[in-house]
């Protein structure tokens, strides 16, 4: 009885922990989803009012993702994706969060920042890594990416407002054309920096 209920436990236990991965993870490249960087995001912004630094949302996209899909089928594309997640990993620090938003849009927090040209410095970094060819099914793919940088200083913004921020400078890198990055300015104050590979 006593070796039943504990088998039962654990089945339990592992239920409870793969609907959890499933709530807060995406599920094709692994990264926390929108849920889970979100609840990152909300704290992030505490702590830069609390001690006085700035975070940082990184709004990315892949440049012409669609055609990857059109052309070499949607197996190839979700591989470039997972193959993605894993430079976008290795572009940041173990204290900052890369998430997914869904399709090709991804979505970092920077946290414990000095200054703004640090967050330019990661995003000159993302694009660098993105543009060097991906070997996928035998098969090298070239793409790029562009880049909205939204600040969180210690003005009271919420966590949505930094992510829309983020995603309009997205807006305008990518009307730069593309493999880009942009801050986000509010209209009347001139942009900050816009940089390419």
């Amino acid at each position: 009885m006593l070796i039943l209920n504990t088998i039962l436990l654990a089945g339990l236990l592992w239920r409870v922990q793969y609907f959890k991965t499933l709530a807060l993870y995406d599920p094709l490249t692994g990264l926390p989803n929108r849920r889970l960087f979100e609840d990152r995001l909300e704290q992030a912004i505490k702590q830069a009012r609390r001690h006085h630094n700035l975070a940082a949302v990184l709004f990315l996209d892949l440049d012409h993702f669609k055609q990857i899909n059109d052309t070499q089928g949607h197996p190839v594309g979700d591989q470039l994706l997972c193959a993605v997640a894993q430079r976008l990993r290795g572009c940041v620090r173990e204290v900052d969060t890369v998430a997914r938003r869904g399709g090709d849009e991804f979505i970092v927090l920077l946290t414990d920042l000095a200054d703004p040209q640090a967050a330019a410095r990661v995003a000159q970094k993302i694009i660098t890594a993105l543009h060097e060819p991906f070997l996928i099914a035998a098969c090298p793919l070239q793409i790029s990416a562009s880049l909205g940088i939204s600040l969180c200083t210690q003005e009271k913004v919420p966590s949505q407002q930094s992510i829309a921020n983020a995603d309009h400078a997205l807006y305008e890198a990518k009307q730069q054309g593309r493999g880009h990055y942009r801050f986000f300015a509010p209209a009347g104050i001139p942009k900050m920096a816009a940089a390419g590979a």
